[in-house]
Parts: structure tokens; sequence; C-alpha cells
């Protein structure tokens, strides 16, 4: 292959977040590697985290800023475009060695773009990959802060240019993509890949421990919107009624410290074991065989959109799920594959848990179901859809 095919089939991509940690964009990199691409990473660098590495099969770069949960409004701006400076002068210095065919934006922020001007410039084609509505976060975040309002409409002028100058727009479930277009996407630019599980790293079955304890597990980032603290709620409500009760919290965030402290004020930190933050194969792995997997998402502006990726996960390795109403999670799943509890409301949650308890044989149906279900959405479909869009950036 001559050198500038070499350079075609290479892809750039841009993360404000730590690899692999991120599944979503671990899983696009083995795609993309599986289909002959080679891939470079620029991520965000955690303490004890090496510079450089390689992992999922691409070269890792990682650089010097980490993420501060639960940081201030101008902590996050300056981490922000710190990293998209370091971003950029990286891009910069790899172009000059290599020709990029495809730069992969991972938002937020939606301004990373312009750490991709160079490569762009030098014939790069661009794709932003929609995680989340920018503003809609940062609406989340610092509600009722000073200057929200002037915030949220920079953020969606800088949304309508970015989705309006890309040569391709990815984003997580169809929700996502019919509100791009309302916010000024054209259609024909913006394709759908779930965060479903990629079949790599889904662990064995065979084999799982039974255990006489009713495991209730939560994984992910415990943030306050997440709604991890109803967890807590709910398991004070019912450890006397499911008197084998186990709660388990595989993550980290800036509202872990409140969840367990709220847990010792209720008294069942006996009852809840929690670990910080785990590659992915090792917590599906340590979730396997849980009587119920939470999806606690509380009912925000954001959360409107919520299409958990632990979603999928639970529904993967067979896990009855108990899940907040929200619409979103509504449009892919019915009542009849996942028990609903009223968002926000950790009552309605102890019920729900109280009813898998009650009724197992009625929880393994609904989960089963759910997988039956989960055929439609799996990752294979999804990695296929994601490869075809990069082949055909590059053939046009």
């Amino acid at each position: 292959m001559s050198s500038n095919g070499r350079a075609q089939r290479s892809i750039c991509m841009l993360l404000h977040g730590g690899f692999p940690m991120e599944v979503r964009v671990a899983a696009e990199v083995r795609a993309a590697v599986a289909a002959g691409f080679d891939v470079d990473v620029l991520a965000l660098r955690r303490p004890g985290e090496p510079a450089f590495e390689e992992a999922e099969g691409a070269r890792v770069f990682r650089l010097p800023v980490s993420h501060e949960h639960g940081s201030g409004v101008f902590q996050v701006l300056r981490e922000y475009l710190g990293f998209t400076f370091l971003a950029g002068l990286k891009a910069l210095q790899l172009t000059l060695r290599r020709r990029y065919g495809i730069v992969q934006v991972h938002n937020p922020p939606d301004f990373l773009l312009a750490a991709a001007i160079v490569p762009r410039l030098l014939g790069s084609r661009v794709i932003l990959d929609v995680h989340d509505l920018a503003s809609d976060m940062f609406e989340m975040r610092f509600e009722g802060r000073r200057g929200v309002g002037v915030g949220d409409r920079l953020l969606r002028t800088l949304e309508r240019f970015a989705v309006r100058n890309v040569d391709a727009v990815l984003t997580v479930h169809e929700p996502y993509r019919q509100e791009l277009i309302v916010r000024g996407a054209r259609p024909e630019d913006v394709t759908v890949v779930l965060n479903t599980l990629d079949d790599r790293v889904l662990p064995s079955l065979d084999g799982v421990e039974k255990t006489e304890e009713f495991r209730v597990v939560y994984h992910g980032t415990v943030t306050p919107h997440y709604g991890v603290g109803l967890l807590v709620g709910a398991g004070a409500h019912v450890v006397g009624s499911i008197p084998n009760l186990r709660l388990e919290i595989y993550g980290e965030g800036d509202a872990l410290d409140g969840v367990l402290e709220r847990a010792r004020e209720l008294g069942i930190a006996d009852r809840l074991t929690s670990r910080r933050i785990l590659p992915q194969r090792e917590v599906l792995r340590s979730i396997r065989g849980a009587a119920a997997g939470v999806v606690p998402n509380l009912p925000t502006r954001l959360n409107r959109f919520a299409l958990s990726t632990k979603l999928f996960e639970y529904v993967a390795l067979g896990i009855p799920v108990v899940c907040a109403d929200l619409p979103t999670i509504r449009s892919y799943f019915s009542s009849d594959e996942v028990l609903y509890f009223r968002a926000g409301d950790s009552t309605a949650l102890a019920r729900a848990l109280r009813i898998v308890a009650e009724d197992p044989d009625a929880a393994a149906a609904r989960a089963e179901a759910a997988r039956t279900r989960y055929a439609e959405y799996t990752w294979a479909k999804n990695e296929r859809r994601y490869v075809d869009l990069v082949e055909r950036l590059l053939a046009s």
C-alpha cells in the first residue's frame, strides 16, 4: 500500500475524557482497528497513567490535563480550553508526521473541533461524535448560577456552528438525532451509533456463582444528576423486607462521598459495597448474576435524552433492569422488558426493588424479553454502521 493509502486509512480521535475508560470510544476504536485502520487517540491523563501507551489496538497520547469532578464554571472552562489547546498542538505535531484520513472529535465540548483545524486544512475528513448536548449538560451542572442563560445561548450557537461545519455527525440514539436536526444539523449528515455492548468485552455467563444475597448493582459515574443517592434511600426503605439486600456501586464522581455518607446516616453502610472506577471488562465480570441493575437518572433537561450504556450492559448480561421512567429509554424498551419507577422518587425505586425480590420469575421473564429486544440494537449492527460511514467519507 502506498504511503498515501496508509495515511488515508488512519484516524485520530480527540477525547476530553479517559481512554480506554470511555467505553463508546473504545468500542469505535476496536471497530476501526478491526476494519484495518491505524488509530491514534488524544485523551486526558488521569493520575498514575502513562503519557503514552497502546490500548485497544490504538496509540494513546495522554495530555497533561485531568478532569476535576464538581469544579466551578471557570475551572471547567479553563480545563476544556486547556485541553483543546494542547490537543490542537499534538494534532498538529502528529499531522506533520502523517496525514489522517479521518479526525473524529468526541464532545463535549463542541469547541474541541478547533483542535482539528490543521488536519482538516491538510485534507482530513472531520466527524463530530455527539455524546451529549453540551448546552443541556452545562445547564444541568450550573443551574441557578449567574450567567447560565448567557452560557446556554453561547453553547447553542457553538453547537449549531459545529454540526453544520463538519463532514459528518455521529450521535448515540435517534431522539438525539432528531434534536440535533432541530438545532441546525442537516438530516443527511447525522448517523446514529448506539452505545450498545461490544461482544468483544462481554464476559462469559457460565459458572457465575450463586449467592443468597439480593444484589442490586450500579456502575458508572457517580454524579448528582445520575441519581445514585436514590439507590441508598431505596435501600433504607427495603432493608427490612429484603433482609439479604446487598448494594454494589462501581464508579467514582463528585457525588460518591455524599452517597457513602448518606448510607452511614441511614444505617445501611454495612449493606453497601463501593469500588472506584474499573476497566469495563472487570466491571462486567463483577456485576454478573446480580438480582437487579439500577438506572436511577434524575428527571433533568439533559436526562430526558438519557440512554445509558449501563442499561444495554445489564440487558446483555441478562440482569433484570430497574429504571427511571424517562422518555428516551421508553422509546427503546417497553414495560414488559424493563421495570420502570417514577424518576427522582426513592420510594418508587424501593417499591420496584420489592417487586423484583418478591417475584424473581417475573423479573427473569422481563430480562429475557429485554434480551430479545436487544437483538435489534447489538453492537455488531452499530459497528457496521460506523465503519460504513468512515469508508464513505474516505471514498468521497
